[in-house]
This record gives C-alpha cells, sequence and structure tokens, in this order.
C-alpha cells in the first residue's frame, strides 16, 4: 500500500464510510482490516514470527512455558485439548448445540500456543470486523433482507436439528404442541 492508502486508511479506521459519508467498498474495508490484523501480528510477534514463552503476557502461563520440563508438555496438553474441541464441535454444527463456538473456542486456544491458528484467528477476526462495518454503513432498504434471509436460515437450521433429533422431551407442553404442528416434526 502506498502512503495515501495508508493515510486514506488510518482516517476511515473502524468506519464504513469515509469523511465525506460515502459508503465505501466491501474490498477496502476487508483490505483494511486484514492490513490491521497483519500489523498486530508484527508487533506481537516480530519478524520472525515466533510465540515467545518469555514474552507471554500471562503469569502462570508464563511460568509454565520457560520450564523446560512443563513447557512442551504444556503444548502437547493445549494441542490436544484444541483437538478435542473442534472434533466434538464439527458434529455440534448440524445439530443442536453450539458447534461453531466449540470450534471456534478450540482453534483460539491453539492459538495461544500455535502461530499458525494465531493467524486463522486473525484471518477471522479481519473478515467478521470488515462485514460488521459494511453491513453497518448499508441503508435499511438493504439490510431488511438480510436479516430476514438470516433469520429464515437460523429457523431452517433449528428444523433441521429437530427433525434428525425430535423436539427434546424437556420442552414445556405448549412449547412442544406448538413444535409439533411445524410440518416434518409432529409425532409418528
Amino acid at each position: 500500500m502506498g502512503d495515501v492508502d495508508v493515510d486514506t486508511s488510518a482516517k476511515c479506521a473502524g468506519r464504513g464510510k469515509d469523511e465525506q459519508g460515502h459508503r465505501r467498498s466491501y474490498r477496502d474495508i476487508r483490505r483494511e482490516q486484514h492490513a490491521i490484523v497483519r500489523q498486530e501480528l508484527l508487533d506481537r510477534f516480530g519478524e520472525d514470527g515466533k510465540i515467545d514463552a518469555h514474552e507471554d503476557p500471562i503469569a502462570w502461563r508464563r511460568t509454565i512455558r520457560t520450564n523446560p520440563v512443563t513447557g512442551p508438555l504444556y503444548r502437547v496438553v493445549i494441542a490436544i485439548l484444541g483437538l478435542v474441541l473442534i472434533i466434538a464441535g464439527i458434529p455440534m454444527v448440524p445439530l443442536i448445540g453450539p458447534g461453531w463456538a466449540v470450534i471456534f473456542i478450540g482453534l483460539f486456544l491453539w492459538s495461544t500456543e500455535f502461530l499458525w491458528a494465531r493467524r486463522v484467528t486473525q484471518f477471522v477476526k479481519a473478515e467478521v470486523k470488515a462485514f460488521d462495518q459494511f453491513v453497518r454503513a448499508l441503508p435499511w432498504k438493504a439490510k431488511i433482507p438480510m436479516l430476514l434471509l438470516s433469520a429464515a436460515f437460523g429457523w431452517f437450521c433449528f428444523w433441521v436439528a429437530l427433525l434428525i433429533t425430535g423436539v427434546p422431551g424437556w420442552t414445556p407442553d405448549q412449547v412442544e404442541g406448538l413444535l409439533l404442528q411445524v410440518p416434518g416434526l409432529s409425532a409418528a
């Protein structure tokens, strides 16, 4: 990026609109967010891109990571816990449950020890921020269809999960009665 791009990005940082109040393109917002994330990674890990145990900001973790015995063991435990969370989260995505949240927690756990995982989480962070800024700058007539599509997709996922698992027995009778009236969910 040239000096002009950096100056414009600095002035518009965190907004979906430019100085004149015009909506910025998604491409520009995305480019800006990814530049911010790259700079954060560079500031935190330097040119060599290593997660240095001696510079860990959390004291208890720094103590564990700098010890020659517990450091490698801690890294293995984090790798296994992250893997378990991700594997547990995958079937939760199509089924009822917080699948994506569990997957992101596992990835976040990995990102405390592995730079490649930190890059992935920073990439996701940049994408989410760029989309958020772009959508916030949209007029309401463009936001309403997006909200309706999101609600329809959410209901569809909920319906598929109930179709696969059935209506839980712990739901109140009135709610269960309403859910059983939905096509495909009625009791056999």
